[in-house]
């Protein structure tokens, strides 16, 4: 079995008890955004996984996988649908900045009976994770890291981390001439209004949270091009694969200004491994 039972109301009840406000109003709204279609997710990027495992051989007895961050559960029940004739042998262990993925990841995995291990850590240091991993699943991490120091930092990590026929795979999206992705301005006001009509402190608080996000810039891409991505990965890995997409993944997407004139984002889908291309 690899869907979820938990709820949109579930997940803003996590967000609410274990958020701080850097997190809350992402992780709160996050169902909404996921549902929608208005924002990219591991489903999304299915078609690469799938593409890039096809010809994967992990070795035989358990099959450790790290996951390098992650918003909800999302990734976890879309790694059990790619590796289903390998699931009585999985051993993920999920790390996250914040405690809120972490136990909804924890509460899928109690009900689908995956092993799973989840920790509080972050990049660069990744210091909960113990190598070597036969899979690494990360998306997006890169574009949490503000200088290009700490992404250097991290893929060397992962490098360390990675099983010698181990695979890494790594997504993201990038903008295209539009500069930002799409709904980038209407997202800052649904997470905006989140933060005013659910975060549990005093109104003060909600307002502040509120016009912070609504009026925050967005976030700077730290790639704008699929070739700068595969040559983040390249210079530390024997073999590197580079997938992209430009087609839309959603009807909201596809709706986009940006998209239908011709200058959407682009998803990206990096396969690294040591040893045999993948």
């Amino acid at each position: 079995m690899t869907m979820t039972l938990t709820t949109a109301c579930d997940a803003l009840a996590t967000a609410r008890r274990y958020c701080d406000q850097r997190c809350f109003a992402y992780h709160a709204s996050w169902r909404f955004f996921r549902r929608t279609g208005l924002k990219g997710n591991p489903t999304w990027h299915t078609g690469f996984y799938r593409t890039a495992l096809t010809n994967w051989s992990p070795s035989t007895g358990r099959l450790r996988v790290l996951i390098a961050g992650a918003a909800d559960e999302t990734v976890l029940v879309t790694l059990e649908r790619l590796v289903n004739r390998h699931r009585h042998r999985l051993e993920v262990h999920l790390i996250d900045t914040c405690p809120t993925p972490l136990h909804l990841a924890r509460a899928h995995a109690h009900w689908s009976g995956l092993h799973l291990t989840e920790r509080l850590d972050r990049a660069p240091q990744l210091a909960t994770c113990v190598p070597p991993f036969d899979l690494i699943l990360t998306d997006g991490l890169l574009s949490l890291l503000p200088t290009p120091g700490q992404r250097a930092e991290t893929i060397t990590r992962l490098v360390q981390l990675l099983a010698d026929q181990g695979m890494l795979l790594y997504t993201t999206r990038v903008a295209g001439d539009a500069g930002v992705l799409e709904y980038d301005r209407l997202g800052r006001r649904i997470t905006a209004a989140t933060a005013l009509l659910t975060w549990p402190g005093p109104p003060h608080q909600r307002l502040r949270m509120a016009r912070s996000l609504r009026e925050r810039p967005s976030r700077p891409a730290p790639f704008t091009t699929a070739e700068e991505i595969t040559s983040s990965f390249a210079s530390h890995f024997a073999h590197v694969r580079t997938y992209t997409r430009k087609a839309p993944h959603s009807l909201p997407l596809a709706l986009a200004p940006s998209v239908r004139a011709g200058v959407g984002s682009t998803s990206v889908g990096v396969a690294a491994t040591h040893g045999s291309a993948p």
